[in-house]
Protein backbone atom coordinates (compact mmCIF):
# COMPACT_ATOMS: atom_id res chain seq x y z
CA UNK A 1 0.00 0.00 0.00
CA UNK A 2 1.13 3.32 -1.21
CA UNK A 3 2.36 5.77 1.94
CA UNK A 4 1.37 9.61 2.16
CA UNK A 5 4.90 9.83 0.92
CA UNK A 6 4.63 8.09 -2.14
CA UNK A 7 1.92 10.29 -2.72
CA UNK A 8 3.17 13.53 -2.14
CA UNK A 9 6.63 12.31 -4.39
CA UNK A 10 4.96 10.93 -6.99
CA UNK A 11 2.24 14.17 -7.64
CA UNK A 12 4.75 17.09 -7.45
CA UNK A 13 7.21 14.99 -9.71
CA UNK A 14 4.10 14.27 -12.40
CA UNK A 15 2.68 17.57 -12.22
CA UNK A 16 6.28 19.70 -11.62
CA UNK A 17 7.62 17.70 -15.07
CA UNK A 18 4.21 18.34 -16.84
CA UNK A 19 4.51 22.23 -15.92
CA UNK A 20 7.97 22.40 -17.27
CA UNK A 21 7.28 20.63 -20.11
CA UNK A 22 4.51 22.84 -21.18
CA UNK A 23 6.84 25.80 -20.71
CA UNK A 24 9.76 24.26 -22.58
CA UNK A 25 7.64 24.08 -25.46
CA UNK A 26 6.77 27.68 -25.49
CA UNK A 27 10.50 28.51 -25.11
CA UNK A 28 9.12 30.44 -21.69
CA UNK A 29 10.32 30.62 -17.96
CA UNK A 30 8.20 30.45 -14.96
CA UNK A 31 7.64 29.61 -11.15
CA UNK A 32 4.78 27.35 -12.65
CA UNK A 33 7.07 24.04 -12.34
CA UNK A 34 7.74 24.51 -8.68
CA UNK A 35 4.65 26.11 -7.82
CA UNK A 36 2.51 23.41 -9.52
CA UNK A 37 5.04 20.55 -7.77
CA UNK A 38 4.32 21.86 -4.30
CA UNK A 39 0.84 22.61 -4.85
CA UNK A 40 0.17 18.95 -6.17
CA UNK A 41 2.50 17.08 -3.27
CA UNK A 42 0.35 19.44 -0.56
CA UNK A 43 -2.87 18.88 -1.97
CA UNK A 44 -2.63 14.93 -2.62
CA UNK A 45 -3.57 14.45 0.58
CA UNK A 46 -7.10 15.71 0.05
CA UNK A 47 -8.67 12.17 -0.63
CA UNK A 48 -7.40 11.20 2.76
CA UNK A 49 -8.70 14.10 4.49
CA UNK A 50 -11.97 13.45 3.18
CA UNK A 51 -11.64 9.75 3.67
CA UNK A 52 -9.19 9.09 6.63
CA UNK A 53 -7.06 5.70 6.46
CA UNK A 54 -8.21 4.34 9.73
CA UNK A 55 -8.90 0.90 8.44
CA UNK A 56 -8.05 -1.15 5.79
CA UNK A 57 -11.77 -0.51 3.85
CA UNK A 58 -11.42 3.28 4.49
CA UNK A 59 -12.20 3.98 0.94
CA UNK A 60 -15.48 4.92 -0.56
CA UNK A 61 -17.27 7.55 -2.66
CA UNK A 62 -14.10 9.99 -2.30
CA UNK A 63 -11.94 6.92 -3.69
CA UNK A 64 -14.27 5.90 -6.15
CA UNK A 65 -14.10 5.62 -10.00
CA UNK A 66 -17.55 7.09 -9.70
CA UNK A 67 -15.87 9.94 -8.36
CA UNK A 68 -12.44 10.12 -10.75
CA UNK A 69 -14.48 10.46 -13.21
CA UNK A 70 -16.94 13.05 -11.92
CA UNK A 71 -13.80 15.02 -11.50
CA UNK A 72 -12.35 14.11 -14.88
CA UNK A 73 -15.76 16.17 -16.27
CA UNK A 74 -15.46 19.14 -13.86
CA UNK A 75 -11.57 19.21 -14.47
CA UNK A 76 -12.15 19.39 -18.19
CA UNK A 77 -14.97 22.10 -18.14
CA UNK A 78 -11.98 24.04 -15.95
CA UNK A 79 -9.60 23.38 -18.69
CA UNK A 80 -11.58 24.85 -21.39
CA UNK A 81 -12.43 27.84 -19.03
CA UNK A 82 -9.94 30.67 -20.33
CA UNK A 83 -10.19 33.53 -17.56
CA UNK A 84 -9.78 37.24 -18.25
CA UNK A 85 -7.86 37.77 -15.30
CA UNK A 86 -4.85 37.70 -13.27
CA UNK A 87 -6.30 36.13 -10.35
CA UNK A 88 -8.89 33.87 -12.94
CA UNK A 89 -5.46 32.49 -14.03
CA UNK A 90 -4.05 31.47 -10.75
CA UNK A 91 -7.68 30.23 -9.91
CA UNK A 92 -7.26 27.68 -12.93
CA UNK A 93 -4.15 26.83 -12.37
CA UNK A 94 -4.70 25.99 -9.20
CA UNK A 95 -8.28 24.16 -9.77
CA UNK A 96 -5.78 21.88 -12.21
CA UNK A 97 -3.08 21.07 -9.78
CA UNK A 98 -5.56 19.85 -7.42
CA UNK A 99 -7.55 17.86 -9.75
CA UNK A 100 -4.54 16.44 -10.99
CA UNK A 101 -2.91 15.98 -7.89
CA UNK A 102 -6.54 13.78 -6.68
CA UNK A 103 -6.29 11.58 -9.85
CA UNK A 104 -2.68 10.68 -8.75
CA UNK A 105 -3.75 9.45 -5.78
CA UNK A 106 -6.47 7.76 -6.75
CA UNK A 107 -4.47 6.05 -10.04
CA UNK A 108 -1.96 5.20 -6.59
CA UNK A 109 -4.55 3.52 -4.98
CA UNK A 110 -5.87 2.35 -7.79
CA UNK A 111 -3.17 0.12 -8.14
CA UNK A 112 -3.45 -1.50 -4.78
CA UNK A 113 -3.96 -4.70 -3.84
CA UNK A 114 -7.53 -3.13 -2.72
CA UNK A 115 -8.01 -1.01 -5.31
CA UNK A 116 -10.51 1.46 -5.95
CA UNK A 117 -14.76 0.77 -5.63
CA UNK A 118 -16.97 1.41 -8.03
CA UNK A 119 -19.08 3.66 -6.54
CA UNK A 120 -18.44 3.16 -2.47
CA UNK A 121 -20.61 4.21 0.60
CA UNK A 122 -21.63 8.51 0.46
Amino acid sequence: MACAQTHQLVAAAVVGSYCYGQEADRDEQSIKPVAGALLAGYLTKVPDVLEPAVHPNHRQFFHSFAFAGLLGLATYKVYQWQPESPAGEVARFAMLVGAAAYLIHLAIDAGTPKSLPLLGKL
